[in-house]
């Protein structure tokens, strides 16, 4: 009888690719990582996500430190789970060899080898995978194993690592489609079909729609890409609906359940219990994202302990915990909540459970509301922008379902002050029409809105509609008085500064502060401060703003409140450099910038910046331009500007005026060109910065060419200059934030515009680069 370690595999065992693999070069980096210092690591992610391939390209990359052989062990067509142990036998060339069982013929054959199994598709038999993978990696002490599954093993010593989709442009955002993997994937498989597709003008945005659309998911891509027998992009583009239909064929010899994505995701509803089918469903109602909050709200009562039921799905992989703010986020691939929602809609329930994500959205909107003029600020923001597409969802709701259009326009009134940080006035305006529409009655709650609708409407320009929105919007607040009339007269206010009645608008504000006090509402009073300081500013009353500035400052430095704050100091920052008070002006609005980063509000990191040019247009112009040009970069995202402000534009048609005068036309173009290219938070950066290089004034009147140092280092804000000397250490992103205490997103948005500006492709190449620049200054 011949010994079980006389057989056994060739040096590898891996099925050969077929087609390229594409991108992934920092997962493998990771996975190869986590190998060289674990024994056991398992993929886990979604059907389609390409945990098969990403395991089979890093067994590739590794298996010369397996002197004894890589061996891939399928069990994707494995139905009995007591026959695993005979497919690993069978995977190493035992099977047959011994009349003793498979798995004690497992055990010796791998006890004395360095060999690395590559389980695939383990989620169907996870039980037995665990216990027959324990057993092995306990007497096997050179043995390392690779897993694929829905979800882990969940045995000692098992490093997890999840597999994201494939980078993919967002949508809409006009980025440049190369250098996304997703792109890659979808032109690599198209370009099989069709040798000559190329991205062109024409198709362009069809394929970054189609890719982003997608999601980055690897089988997804694959499907669609398939398509481009039979059609255009622009035609797939326009046909790929958010059900999926296009991707119902896929290859011949895949696993039936990876031919399509609709049999990927039965697969895994399958394999779910009866409780988790029911939340999986109920959870499909949040529209892109959600805190476990909200999920305990509205999807309970469950059968189960909530929490526990919703970690079996993040170890399923039909729900994705999403980390980078202080409370975890989780989030469903739209495929899966397709799924659920068809289950709901199955099952006659999709209304009563969006109506209850309906009504948690609009308790949450009324919490924001009361905590706005606190430290709970910043967190509402942020949190306010993650969940912008469950508000609309929400809202969205209340327009389809007859009789319950109030709760909408609750949300609406009680997030004005969201609105006008985010800038989302067209979108307000749209969904305000809408319902004032739908439902006419003359209750509080609309009086509420039709005040935030008047605010956008003026923000944007439109005076009329902002006139007639005010004059139904005060009919009704009569009717019922109290605190609903104060804020009406307020948004009169507002409304006449816009017009320029700047004396009519004093006397409004005035008498809103006096009834904002008798109904202790200490958040708007600060709001109606603020404003008055820059309705004072108008008028030419620098004592008035001023006094006005001190009241809003002394009400919200106590509440830790930053955003009314913000704006007082722009306005008071402004007014001083305006009376010659340069330095007090300047520390004010230096203030002001630091806070804007924390609340990163686009329409206040606007006009900031757009103060600081304000400020420097006579000694340094093409500073002053470059700043001009990164705050008309916020006002096309927001679709507001100063001009909607007479009082205002007249200090920005200043400034552009003497900074044109001062420098040659093309010298002024291509600073608000550079500045225009500034993302909001390097347009801080900008702002901040102590001094930009300059040459001396000239006599006035005689334009003068750029100074900037020619080359690529001259490009670089300190801020920028500062990160890629940190990337030149091998920091990280994460690193970088941690280091300089921003977000990992802003680092990430730091560290592209660097490779932007200096027209590299990877990191080394900044570490190069700043090796090169220090040893010539030096």
């Amino acid at each position: 009888m011949t010994s079980a370690t006389d057989v056994g595999p060739e040096t590898s065992q891996l099925p050969v690719e077929v087609t390229s693999f594409v991108g992934r070069r920092a997962e493998r980096s990771d996975l190869r990582e986590l190998l060289a210092g674990n024994r056991l690591v398992t993929l886990t992610g979604f059907g389609g996500i390409g945990k098969t391939r990403l395991a089979l390209k890093v067994a590739a990359e590794v298996r010369r430190a397996f002197k004894d052989g890589v061996v891939f062990v399928p069990l994707a067509s494995l139905t009995e789970p007591d026959l695993l142990a005979n497919t690993i036998a069978a995977a190493l060339g035992l099977e047959g060899r011994s009349t003793r069982a498979a798995a004690a013929v497992t055990v010796e054959y791998l006890r004395g080898r360095a060999t690395l199994l590559v389980v695939d598709n383990c989620e169907h038999v996870v039980d037995a995978v665990a216990i027959l993978a324990d057993t092995l990696l306990r007497t096997c002490p050179d043995l390392k194993i690779l897993a694929t599954s829905r979800e882990p093993l969940r045995i000692q010593g098992e490093a997890i690592h999840a597999v994201q989709p494939l980078s993919a442009p967002r949508r809409g955002d006009g980025s440049p489609l190369q250098g996304y993997e997703a792109v890659e994937l979808f032109l690599e498989r198209a370009r099989a079909l069709v040798p000559d597709m190329e991205v062109t003008p024409e198709n362009r945005d069809a394929i970054g729609t189609i890719v982003s659309r997608l999601e980055g998911i690897p089988l997804a891509i694959e499907l669609a890409a398939g398509r481009l027998r039979a059609m255009t992009p622009q035609e797939m583009e326009r046909n790929l609906t958010e059900h999926w239909e296009l991707l119902s064929r896929g290859s011949r010899t895949a696993p039936q359940r990876q031919r399509t994505m609709a049999a990927c995701i039965e697969w895994s509803f399958d394999l779910c219990t009866a409780t988790e089918k029911e939340l999986w469903a109920r959870l499909s109602v949040f529209a892109d994202g959600f805190g476990i909050d909200a999920a305990r709200e509205v999807c309970a009562p469950i059968d189960e302990a909530f929490d526990d039921v919703l970690l079996d799905l993040v170890d399923k992989s039909i729900v994705i915990p999403l980390a980078g703010s202080e409370h975890t986020t989780f989030r469903m691939l739209p495929p899966i909540r397709h799924r659920g929602i068809a289950q709901l809609e199955a099952q006659d329930e999709l209304a009563h459970w969006r109506r209850r994500h309906r009504d948690w959205y609009t308790a949450y909107a009324r919490k924001v509301a009361a905590e706005w003029p606190s430290a709970a600020q910043v967190g509402h923001l942020e949190r306010l922008r993650r969940e912008r597409p469950n508000i609309t969802a929400a809202i969205e709701f209340s327009t389809m379902t007859p009789g319950e259009v109030q709760p909408a326009l609750e949300i609406g009134a009680c997030l004005l002050e969201y609105g006008e940080a985010d800038g989302v006035y067209r979108d307000s305006r749209v969904w305000f029409d809408r319902l004032f529409a739908q439902d006419p009655e003359r209750t509080e709650i609309r009086a509420r809105a039709l005040r935030a609708a008047a605010w956008f409407a003026a923000m944007q320009g439109d005076l009329d509609r902002a006139g007639v929105l005010l004059e139904e919007g005060r009919s009704i607040a009569h009717e019922f008085g109290g605190h609903t009339d104060v804020l009406l007269t307020q948004a009169t206010a507002f409304v006449a500064m816009f017009t320029g009645d700047a004396d009519g608008a004093a006397r409004l504000f005035d008498d809103a502060i006096v009834g904002f006090q008798k109904y202790d509402d200490v958040g708007q009073e600060a709001h109606t401060l603020a404003l008055s300081a820059l309705n004072h500013v108008i008028r030419g009353d620098l004592g008035a703003a001023l006094a006005a500035h001190e009241r809003c400052l002394a009400l919200t430095e106590p509440a830790g409140e930053l955003w009314y704050r913000s704006y007082s100091l722009w306005i008071i920052g402004m007014a001083l450099v305006v009376a010659g008070r340069a330095d007090e002006g300047n520390a004010a609005q230096r203030e002001s910038l630091q806070m804007k980063r924390s609340t990163r509000d686009n329409l206040g990191i606007g006009t900031s910046v757009e103060a600081v040019a304000y400020a420097c247009a006579e000694d340094l112009p093409e500073r002053a331009a470059e700043l001009l040009g990164a705050a008309d970069a916020i006002w096309s995202r927001i679709e507001t500007s100063t001009a909607a402000l007479p009082g205002l534009h007249a200090l920005h048609l200043q400034c552009e005026t003497t900074a044109r005068a001062l420098l040659d036309p093309a010298v002024y173009d291509e600073a608000f060109a550079r500045g225009r290219a500034l993302t909001p938070d390097a347009a801080i950066d900008l702002a901040l910065e102590e001094s930009t290089p300059t040459a001396p004034r000239k006599a006035a009147g005689a334009p003068r060419r750029s100074t900037r140092r020619a080359g690529p280092s001259g490009a670089l804000t300190p801020r920028e200059r500062q990160i890629a000397e940190l990337v030149a250490t091998g920091a990280t992103n994460k690193d970088i934030a941690s280091t300089l205490v921003i977000s990992k997103r802003t680092a990430e948005t730091h560290v592209e515009h660097i490779l932007t500006k200096l027209g590299f492709t990877n990191r080394g190449q900044i570490s190069a680069w700043v090796t090169e620049h220090s040893d010539s200054s030096s």
